[in-house]
């Protein structure tokens, strides 16, 4: 499974693992922590809503800051935060007398968490460092995989520690044992990815500049291309958050399971997600590409998501969410491989944080957003709006299907584009696979024009 992995790569996936463990040990557990706090859902939708809050402001400055310092400094100092805000979720047990001091830490460990948690940005571009462009959709799926590994052991981890004499301080003191010996592994093993001579050789210390992400983007190389992928990873995280955040909830309320049960069933999506970012997700992309899998997947989550919303039994809930699960599965390494393609090389700490950015940005409202929906109107009515996001993320990533093209290196030669007659059938007229010379490639038709790829390289510089 590992052997064709950079052995550089490696710590970025232990990282991953680690990070999606921690979040994934809350996912059974906060929602009732908040309740046995006397607070109302709502109120676990703000703390949800916190750590992408930090994490938007932390992840520009820290891509750029690993841009002009290097990768490895700044991922052990958000690692040792990481740890630190595990101290802090802990301290919240020991408060019996103060609910709205608890509540306070619990807070306040989300925030630290997600300045920390910017680190996401810096570990896509140490990744893009170290593998090569044709390997980079692979090694992305396999970070999905292992989130998937996270969500099969994660929340059952997370129940049943809770579920011991310790109550909710059992997670904490398990996740903070894993941060600190990932911390310890990184260190030891954890090499520098960006050479000095590739680094940005100026840092904007300002962090109102850093914050201001339509500025940044305007002086990126390729821009239009990123503006694009920008907008598809905002709509799409909406999507992915608001579905995410009452998907305890609407285990409970909805399917009638017992708070024990949800982290059997966090267990099936983990399974899921491990299938489909392994053989799933492979099955696409060698026939359609990264672009075709990624259009595909956008157009299969707003169905998958519309009927999810109907039953109420875990029988037929399941097969449905398998299906949201395979759309999320193809999008998620696929929009992250043509981001960082779209990349120019030195600015690709950047690129990420603000991709991240926007992201976190999405991710703070989305849970806000699906946990008031959700208080006013139930859970139906919030599936159904992740559902309509989902469709305009669909729309917008099809009506950039050529920039998309682009990004990745797919081109037509002259002759070929000049002798094809014009036919327009919508945004894409023809996704048509074949395989030639031993290489993957498809031809993606886009308003007539008929663009072909031969492998990953990344693309010209757009002037």
């Amino acid at each position: 499974m590992f052997d064709d992995i950079p052995r550089e790569a490696k710590p970025i996936l232990l990282l991953t693992f680690v990070n999606a463990i921690g979040g994934t040990l809350l996912i059974p557990v906060l929602p009732f922590v908040v309740r046995d706090l006397g607070q109302s859902d709502f109120v676990f939708a703000l703390l949800i809503a916190a750590y992408p809050a930090a994490q938007f402001f932390a992840a520009p400055i820290l891509g750029s800051l690993a841009d002009h310092r290097g990768r490895r400094p700044i991922l052990l100092v958000s690692q040792a935060g990481t740890a630190a805000s595990w101290l802090l979720f802990g301290a919240a047990y020991f408060v019996t007398d103060a609910a709205g001091f608890a509540l306070a830490l619990i807070a306040a460990s989300r925030i630290v968490d997600g300045l920390t948690g910017g680190n996401a940005s810096v570990a896509a571009a140490y990744l893009a460092d170290v593998v090569d462009e044709d390997a980079r959709t692979r090694v992305f799926s396999m970070q999905g995989a292992i989130a998937g590994v996270a969500l099969l052991f994660g929340p059952a981890m997370g129940s049943y520690s809770a579920a011991s004499s310790l109550g909710f301080l059992g997670p904490a003191i398990l996740a903070l044992a894993i941060s600190v010996g990932t911390l310890i592994w990184m260190t030891a093993t954890l090499t520098e990815s960006l050479p000095p001579e590739l680094r940005s050789p100026q840092f904007d210390a300002n962090p109102l500049h850093q914050l201001n992400l339509i500025s940044k983007a305007r002086t990126l190389t390729g821009r239009t291309t990123l503006y694009r992928l920008f907008s598809i990873q905002g709509l799409f995280t909406l999507t992915f958050g608001g579905y995410t955040t009452i998907l305890a909830l609407w285990y409970v309320d909805r399917l009638g399971v017992s708070e024990a049960s949800v982290g059997l069933l966090m267990l099936a999506t983990g399974v899921f997600l491990i299938f489909n970012e392994m053989v799933t997700l492979r099955f696409f992309e060698k026939r359609l590409g990264d672009v075709g899998t990624l259009l595909a997947g956008l157009v299969i989550l707003p169905v998958a998501l519309f009927f999810v919303r109907f039953p109420t039994s875990v029988i037929v809930f399941l097969p449905l969410s398998f299906l949201v699960n395979v759309g999320l599965a193809l999008v998620m390494p696929t929009l992250q491989s043509v981001v960082t393609q779209a990349a120019d090389e030195r600015e690709e700490g950047q690129v990420q944080g603000i991709n991240t950015s926007v992201s976190a940005m999405a991710s703070t409202v989305a849970p806000i957003v699906a946990g008031a929906t959700y208080a006013a109107f139930g859970g139906g009515v919030t599936i159904w709006l992740a559902a309509a996001t989902a469709l305009l993320t669909a729309a917008t990533a099809l009506f950039s299907a050529r920039l998309l093209a682009d990004a990745t290196g797919e081109q037509l030669p002259e002759h070929h584009r000049a002798h094809r007659p014009h036919r327009q059938h919508g945004p894409i007229s023809a996704l048509a696979q074949r395989s030639a010379g031993g290489r993957r490639s498809f031809a993606l038709r886009v308003h007539g024009d008929c663009h072909e790829h031969h492998g990953l390289r990344r693309r010209e510089t757009e002037t």
